[in-house]
């Protein structure tokens, strides 16, 4: 293509990345306004799946407020609360107002990069924009990415790195983009490291995987000692988290059906949302999906749940038989690998971590549009969606409903 043409292209893209991220916002804006107040209160911990939402929402604003989840969020402190509180200097609000703010943003900016990943896989712009829309209407996106928590901020840290190992396949990537893509996995939560090291490994012979990993170790490891003195009880990643054994091998957590659902299916279609009992008062009963049956939501979250299986089938079968992509396979692969292994055996609501599933399942899925006929993939993912939206937004409404009478 000519550059004139190149521009023209680019500009289309950008136009069309930025309509996908400005409805994302505005679904992402009518559906947390459905949330009750008291889920940001302290009786609304665990309430949402299990998430610490009150304490998240404090940290987002509140360097004063306990920090101790860096133990496993590493440097979440030092890089979100400074955002937060710049987006309050330019646009003033509440707590709860300015850190949903930022989760929007970040929800923003999460849709434009996945559009960006498909054109890099090869995806042409009808089917960007059918697996975009797919993306926007999923469970994983519409239950995480309207509240305030690191789980979006994390799954965008994914997505990143998904980013690099596509553009790696177009060009030579320099160990400088590796170390930061590196640095962004291990930044909000530990566990997902394991995407950054992938990568490594898959880009570099052994020894210079292993020295871009453990410079971005150093550097995270240097951000946080900084963190502590800023931010009341933050914690050190490097010296681990005993408390993190108590989630390990949970019997509620239920088989290991149960849990491979919570990976695969809940995070695109949430089933029947139910009520369990606190632990403790004042606590609100919390929302829970881990023992319902995939597609119990509604008839349209079960054909949803169909056609997903259709399109995830396909995607395996498109990357396999896509020589050029196997390099990007093998860090979808690998990253998609740990994650599974490790939630088979930690976490007692698998569907709290559905948005750092979302980027490597829809990144699998695109790879439809190279098994099934023409546009075929496309349609099939816009038809999914529909459906997933139609689900998931009543499952929320549902779950608002009885987060109301949660007591």
């Amino acid at each position: 293509m000519t550059p004139s043409t190149t521009t023209r292209s680019l500009a289309w893209d950008a136009l069309l990345a930025a309509l996908l991220a400005a409805l994302a916002l505005m679904l992402l804006a009518a559906l947390s306004r459905q949330l009750p107040p008291q889920l940001f209160k302290p009786e609304g911990l665990d309430a949402w799946f299990q998430a610490d939402l009150p304490r998240a929402l404090a940290n987002m604003v509140d360097s004063q407020s306990n920090h101790y989840r860096t133990k496993v969020h590493p440097i979440a402190s030092i890089l979100i609360h400074p955002l937060v509180a710049g987006l309050r200097v330019l646009w003033p609000g509440s707590d709860l107002q300015v850190a949903m703010r930022f989760a929007a943003l970040v929800a923003a900016l999460w849709v434009v990069s996945f559009y960006a990943l498909c054109r890099l896989l090869g995806a042409g712009r009808f089917v960007a924009l059918g697996f975009s829309l797919l993306a926007i209407a999923s469970a994983g996106f519409q239950f995480w990415f309207s509240v305030p928590e690191t789980f979006g901020i994390g799954s965008l840290t994914l997505l990143w790195v998904l980013l690099v190992a596509a553009l790696a396949v177009h060009r030579p990537v320099s160990d400088r983009l590796l170390v930061a893509a590196s640095i962004a996995s291990l930044s909000i939560t530990v566990t997902n490291w394991v995407a950054g090291l992938a990568l490594a490994v898959v880009q570099r012979p052994w020894r210079r995987a292993f020295a871009i990993s453990a410079i971005a170790f150093v550097v995270v490891a240097f951000v946080s000692v900084a963190q502590r003195f800023l931010y009341r009880f933050a914690k050190f990643f490097f010296l681990g988290s005993r408390e993190e054994v108590d989630y390990v091998n949970l019997e509620q957590s239920g088989t290991v059906l149960h849990k491979l659902a919570g990976m695969f299916w809940h995070p695109i279609s949430v089933p029947e949302v139910l009520l369990a009992k606190a632990s403790e008062a004042p606590k609100l009963n919390w929302l829970t999906v881990q023992l319902s049956a995939p597609g119990s939501g509604s008839w349209a979250g079960m054909l949803a749940l169909g056609l997903w299986t259709l399109l995830l089938a396909a995607g395996v079968h498109g990357l396999v038989r896509s020589p050029q992509w196997h390099a990007f396979g093998k860090v979808l692969g690998l990253t998609l690998a740990a994650q599974v292994a490790l939630h088979l055996i930690y976490g007692e609501e698998t569907f709290l971590y559905a948005a750092h599933f979302l980027p490597l399942l829809m990144a699998l899925a695109v790879f439809a549009a190279r098994s099934l006929p023409g546009p075929v993939a496309a349609y099939i993912a816009l038809l999914t969606a529909g459906l997933a939206a139609f689900n998931n937004a009543a499952m929320y409404e549902t779950a608002a409903r009885l987060l109301q009478h949660a007591r």
